[in-house]
C-alpha cells in the first residue's frame, strides 16, 4: 500500500551526546461534511440545530435507532464524540461548516 506524506510535514532532530530524537509534526486537517453520506449529513445538521433524536426520526420517517446509528457513524467520521463537541465546533466557526446553512 502506497501512502503519501501529509502536507506540511516537518522533521526536527534533537541530539544530546549519543542520544538522538526525531520529532515529526504536521497540521491535522478537520474532515469536512463531504466525508458523510447524504443521510448522515442531514441528520448531523438537524442535530446541530438542536433537534432531539426523536424529533429527527419523526421528521425523516425513520426509527430513533437509525438516527442514533447515523449520528454515531457521522461523529466517528468527523472526529466528534458528542453533541456538545458538535456545538463547540459550530460556535468556533470551524471550517468544516463553511457554506452550510
Amino acid at each position: 500500500m502506497s501512502e503519501t506524506a501529509p502536507r506540511d510535514l516537518r522533521a526536527y532532530r534533537l541530539s544530546d551526546g549519543d542520544d538522538e530524537l526525531v520529532i515529526f509534526s504536521y497540521r491535522l486537517e478537520h474532515p469536512s461534511l463531504e466525508v458523510l453520506t447524504e443521510a448522515e449529513r442531514e441528520v448531523v445538521l438537524e442535530a446541530a440545530r438542536g433537534l432531539s433524536n426523536l424529533e429527527i426520526a419523526k421528521r425523516r420517517n425513520r426509527s430513533v435507532r437509525t438516527i442514533v446509528n447515523q449520528l454515531a457513524s457521522a461523529f466517528r467520521k468527523l472526529g466528534i464524540r458528542s453533541r456538545s463537541e458538535l456545538a463547540a465546533r459550530l460556535s468556533r466557526d470551524d471550517p468544516m461548516w463553511r457554506g452550510i446553512s
